[in-house]
């Protein structure tokens, strides 16, 4: 007997599985899955990433936000983003968080505040982004990661969401972390807490 939607919404069931293509950050999964329905899936392809990654939001006593600049080879642009990466095997998210800072733009940070997670290509890959917003900064190197990153810089607030509302920052996880970051000042600042 097939299932129908009313008696089944849980989750896909994966029958069979194999991996298609391996790198040291993430596997080309190959999935069968039945779906809710009771029909049959064959060859649902996705990547599934080893671990998750970071990105921060340097925030210094004046609200300046700290940007970093780097050219993206794989859509051929630069970009002021927030500083981001994968987090390391065996590292925690905050200290993922912490080197991917002092890597790109020299400073450290005494206090992280997490803000939250989201999954960026959902119907495609597992990869998570984690978001922590960091405070009492500290500069205690030059940018280590010159490779990657050619610039960082402070901004204020208000250039922020003026780049923001010209598309003139448009990395996927840089906007979604900046949107964040300014709801949850908003949010808080009219009297909401993260009580249910």
């Amino acid at each position: 007997m097939r299932k129908t939607r009313e008696t089944n919404m849980s989750a896909w069931d994966e029958l069979k599985r194999e991996t298609a293509f391996k790198t040291n950050w993430y596997t080309i999964q190959q999935s069968d899955l039945e779906l809710p329905d009771g029909s049959i899936g064959r060859g649902w392809h996705w990547i599934d990433f080893h671990t998750p990654a970071v990105g921060i939001i340097p925030v210094r006593a004046d609200g300046y936000l700290l940007l970093v600049n780097q050219f993206r080879f794989t859509t051929r642009t630069r970009d002021w983003e927030l500083p981001a990466g994968r987090v390391d095997e065996g590292e925690t998210p905050e200290q993922g968080a912490a080197r991917e800072l002092r890597e790109e733009t020299g400073h450290r940070a005494a206090v992280w505040e997490p803000l939250g997670h989201f999954h960026p290509s959902n119907g495609s890959g597992n990869q998570k982004f984690i978001f922590f917003i960091a405070r009492d900064l500290e500069r205690i190197s030059a940018i280590q990661d010159t490779n990657e990153i050619d610039d960082a810089r402070w901004f204020a607030p208000d250039a922020v969401r003026g780049m923001l509302a010209r598309n003139e920052i448009f990395d996927g996880m840089s906007v979604t972390g900046l949107l964040w970051y300014f709801f949850h000042l908003q949010y808080h600042a009219q009297g909401g807490t993260h009580d249910k």
